[in-house]
């Protein structure tokens, strides 16, 4: 059986309408030449220290290890972590995860959604994101949910609150962004979902109001109306609001989610594969969700790596909401960095047979867009409440 060896990193940079990102590939090297694990370890800005976790994992915990043995090393380096539970934290051990189900495909000549049990679908359907001019005029956003549609989405999702709401919102600003939903809603007809986002910046009082006033638009959600870190705030939300509520992104590992998920205060949960633990934890934390009919919508700012790992478990749990899918508006080399990644055909993306994540690195590309200095995600700041 091959054994781990050591571990080296790739990054590169993309951009789309509302972001700039840097991402962080993890690469899990095997004694056996030519064999790999990929795993995505981006924590959008801080590579380094992440980088540095990741590196002390592997010397530490498995070097000389068999890499079918993913869920031992993963509670072994979680248990001995000093720091277990932060963001970086589980960044480092979401890469190193990931890239241990590679290994375990390719190894055993299966892909990761085989492994993880069969897929419970042949198709994931995805929603679209980063289309959008933020802040937009209605008519702006309208005519940009048309392109968005044309394209073949079933689904989207925007932040129609601008960039200056935050805690409160003004009668004015709010009466703009229900316009921009009305508009987006009537260019795309009746049919398609739209996903309203908040990006977890408003008290319960505003939230309560601005969902009373989305309600009639129906969307598939309303995503992060409060911030995360409060159960009882979003309970509170989900009680009097008529649209289901979603939340997760800025939440790792299972343990606050289970938490949520006990007091039934959100419907959908959007952990992200790439910071909340990795494909086995995601796994569980889905498992928690269905024990409540709880649906899953895993948050993607990944690269191709992650959200591939997204896809894999996508097939392999019942209980999968929509998954939200960048690819189409960033620059085109994010289908080019990797070979093997799907694009979406009418909504929906097709994962193939092949081992593993079915990726495989394409180092010229890689090296010909090198990680940004600065970068941003303009779609809504993420500043505290």
């Amino acid at each position: 059986m091959p054994a781990i060896t050591d571990v080296e990193f790739r990054r590169f940079s993309a951009v789309h309408h509302n972001a700039q990102r840097n991402w962080l590939v993890v690469k899990l090297n095997t004694d056996q030449p030519g064999l790999y694990g990929l795993g995505d370890a981006s924590p959008m800005r801080e590579d380094e220290q992440v980088m540095d976790l990741v590196q002390a994992f592997v010397d530490d915990y498995m070097v000389g290890q068999d890499p079918l043995d993913s869920e031992v090393l993963w509670t072994r380096i979680y248990h001995n972590t000093q720091s277990r539970g932060g963001r970086l934290t589980s960044t480092a051990l979401s890469g190193l995860d990931i890239a241990l189900w590679d290994l375990k495909g390719k190894i055993l000549g299966q892909p990761v959604y085989k492994l993880l049990g069969g897929a419970h679908r042949d198709r994931i359907r995805v929603y679209a994101n980063g289309w959008y001019t933020n802040p937009g005029a209605p008519d702006l956003n309208a005519e940009e949910a048309r392109r968005v549609i044309d394209m073949g989405y079933t689904a989207l999702k925007f932040d129609p609150f601008g960039r200056e709401a935050y805690y409160t919102i003004s009668a004015e600003q709010l009466d703009l962004a229900v316009a921009r939903v009305a508009a987006v809603r009537e260019a795309v007809g009746p049919h398609v979902d739209i996903l309203v986002e908040a990006h977890a910046r408003f008290n319960v009082m505003s939230a309560i109001r601005i969902g009373q006033r989305m309600a009639e638009h129906r969307p598939l959600f309303y995503e992060e109306p409060v911030s995360e870190e409060n159960i009882g705030e979003l309970l509170e939300v989900r009680r009097r609001v008529d649209i289901p509520i979603a939340t997760g992104e800025r939440l790792y590992l299972k343990f606050p989610f289970a938490q949520i998920i006990e007091a039934h205060a959100a419907d959908v949960l959007q952990p992200d594969i790439a910071n909340a633990g990795g494909i086995t934890e995601l796994k569980k934390i889905a498992a928690i969700a269905e024990s409540k009919h709880i649906t899953m919508a895993p948050h993607n700012v990944c690269s191709p790596v992650g959200a591939q790992a997204e896809f894999h478990l996508d097939a392999s749990i019942i209980n999968l909401e929509i998954q939200e899918y960048h690819a189409e508006f960033y620059s085109p080399h994010y289908f080019t960095v990797f070979e093997g990644f799907p694009r979406q055909v009418d909504g929906y993306v097709t994962l193939s047979d092949a081992p593993g994540l079915g990726l495989e690195l394409v180092e010229d590309e890689i090296a010909a867009h090198p990680p940004l200095e600065r970068t941003s995600a303009r779609g809504g700041r993420h500043k505290g409440i």
